[in-house]
């Protein structure tokens, strides 16, 4: 019997087509995804979400990001529907070990995390930033908490250099026991904050690049320095060979150019593409994906045409590895058209690609749909926004823009006169994509209260919320805002339900403020000290009920007992503040005590 190879995925945060040497970059130094460029299978026409927990999603499910539920990476729609099968579901069905170190960004509680989708072992950490609200309190990329299967466990060193010891160790484990092992390793950089040593930014800032370029480079050039030692340790090991190793990046580039409001790059490298993270344009989507091919298993390294997507990398996995046949999935196998050495695949495939950072959907927003070489472009504009033009029958009409992409890649040249037939067939196309997977993605995936389960329920997940509070810089700062969590009752019951300001770790009272953390020359902008709210009363309304109570001088919580009825609720929390006004509770622990 053949042995079934190994799988890595490395998946890069913010990291753009251009950001490496091999795309033509100027300044980076990449020689090791250079190697890859050069000695891999390069798939140049690949496509990503324009949003980080979206693009997981896909890569996770197989699916469409919308119709896994997850189009934005706040307001709890990162949270990935939790009866879809997943990337480590297929591959422990199939007799993999299987694990990933990094950023999850789809559900920091049961049932939503990596231990509880599939995965043996799991380091993360909260939410889709180190430093969100979500993740362990100060938190900075440096000898962090991480959760590792749902416990806090402090670790030394800096954040990638971290996810890829613990990768090397579980693959050593499973190496030992002969096992074939499925590593998934989403690295949180070059996502900002950007801290980083001097040593891998400083040569930046000397060639003149701008000092948040520069450390974002540097995180870059940290990430390739780890992948050299990952796979020098493979070869070491006699595993090269047997291990596929998969490489992208979750959308178009962040930081590796400054754009304006059009998608023109003003400065930086973007490989000639127009736009950027979180817009329509070609620079938000296309991204590097490298598949090495040991041992031939897919033909000589080359470049590959044609339209794919990171959710097309689930079923050609399942064809090469042998893996339980795949469940609805969105994706294309490309494993038969791969190992048959061909060039150009998906004729005629048609691609959507969607931005929706909102928390309930809007149909017609910044999508773009993707046929051969052209491209149907419909950034939402004042002019093209039924919301804001107030009537959904007026009569303004905003046509899309037309590209091709083989002419004109910086996407300069509208032709839409000239493909207006092609545009009603790539606008319906559109249309009937959304429509087949709106009911899916406007569910809410709530949190399940259950006996047993004890659940931590930030700001971070709020809906209606009039500011966002995602982050801990922003707790720092006491952002005035609140909204409302949905809960689902699996086991009906008294909950005790825990009302903080601050992290439980944190151990601060709810009026007190929080030390002052500096900037240094490895940490970018450091936090600023706390902002003092007097709270001197609190209340939950959840369901059918609402209780009350004082706050106690220096207390550090708030907690009530509530009596829940199975089933799905909203629950509104307040902390009222000596002023009349309130916030709600960013921080919300919840378990059943009956």
């Amino acid at each position: 019997m053949q042995k079934k190879p190994n799988v890595i995925i490395i998946l890069t945060d913010d990291q753009g087509y251009g950001d490496m040497a091999a795309h033509g970059n100027p300044w980076l130094k990449t020689p090791n995804l250079d190697w890859l460029n050069d000695n891999a299978i390069s798939l140049e026409s690949f496509h990503t979400d324009p949003l980080c927990a979206p693009s997981r999603a896909a890569l996770i499910s197989g699916k469409y990001s919308f119709g896994a539920g997850v189009y934005s990476t706040l307001n709890g729609r990162y949270y990935m529907d939790p009866n879809i099968k997943t990337i480590a579901n297929y591959f422990k069905d199939g007799g993999y070990a299987t694990a990933m170190f990094g950023k999850w960004h789809l559900g920091d509680v049961y049932p939503y995390r990596p231990e509880n989708r599939g995965f043996d072992v799991a380091t993360i950490f909260g939410g889709g930033v180190i430093g969100e609200t979500p993740d362990y309190w100060n938190n900075d990329y440096f000898d962090d908490t991480y959760q590792v299967n749902g416990k806090n466990t402090k670790f030394e060193g800096y954040c990638t250099d971290v996810w890829f010891d613990s990768a090397t160790k579980f693959i050593d484990d499973q190496l030992a026991a002969t096992k074939p092992f499925f590593c998934y390793l989403p690295t949180n950089a070059p996502h900002g904050p950007f801290n980083i040593a001097p040593s891998y930014y400083q040569k930046y800032i000397d060639m003149g690049v701008p000092p948040k370029r520069a450390k974002f480079f540097g995180m870059i050039e940290g990430i390739d320095e780890n992948i050299g030692k990952l796979m020098d340790h493979l070869r070491a090991k006699n595993a090269f060979d047997d291990t596929i190793i998969i490489f992208f990046g979750d959308n178009g580039t962040a930081t590796g150019c400054d754009t304006d409001k059009n998608g023109w790059v003003k400065d930086g490298f973007n490989a000639g593409m127009r736009g950027k993270k979180g817009t329509t344009y070609e620079g938000a989507h296309r991204n590097t994906c490298f598949i090495t091919t040991p041992k031939n298993i897919l033909g000589e390294a080359r470049k590959v045409y044609g339209l794919t997507a990171q959710f097309d990398l689930l079923p050609t996995l399942i064809d090469i590895c042998g893996l339980p046949e795949g469940e609805n999935l969105d994706g294309v196998s490309m494993a038969q058209a791969l190992k048959a050495g061909e060039t150009h695949l998906n004729e005629d495939r048609v691609i959507m690609i969607h931005n929706m950072q909102l928390d309930m959907p809007q149909k017609y927003k910044d999508y773009t749909v993707l046929k051969n070489n052209m491209r149907l472009v419909r950034p939402l504009t004042n002019e093209s926004n039924p919301m804001l033009r107030g009537s959904f029958g007026s009569s303004k009409d905003v046509n899309p823009e037309i590209y091709n992409i083989d002419k004109d890649l910086y996407e300069e040249h509208d032709c839409y006169e000239e493909n207006q037939e092609l545009a009603i067939e790539l606008t319906r196309c559109y249309e009937e994509w959304y429509d087949d997977r709106l009911q899916e993605a406007m569910k809410f995936k709530p949190f399940f209260l259950m006996k047993n389960q004890p659940i931590t329920m930030t700001a971070h997940a709020w809906h209606e919320c009039t500011k966002m509070t995602f982050s801990q810089r922003q707790i720092r700062e006491g952002v005035d805002s609140n909204g409302y969590l949905v809960i689902e009752v699996v086991d009906p019951g008294t909950y005790k339900f825990e009302l903080r300001r601050y992290p439980r770790e944190a151990d601060l009272a709810l009026a007190a403020s929080c030390e002052e953390l500096p900037a240094t020359e490895c940490i970018a902008d450091g936090e600023k000290a706390g902002k003092i709210y007097n709270i001197v009363a609190a209340d939950i309304r959840v369901a059918s009920e609402k209780k009350e109570s004082t706050v106690a001088e220096g207390a550090k919580e708030v907690v009530f007992e509530v009596n829940l009825t199975e089933g799905m609720h909203h629950l509104r929390t307040r902390f009222f503040l000596e002023n009349g006004k309130s916030i709600g509770a960013y921080y919300v622990y919840a378990e059943k005590v009956d």
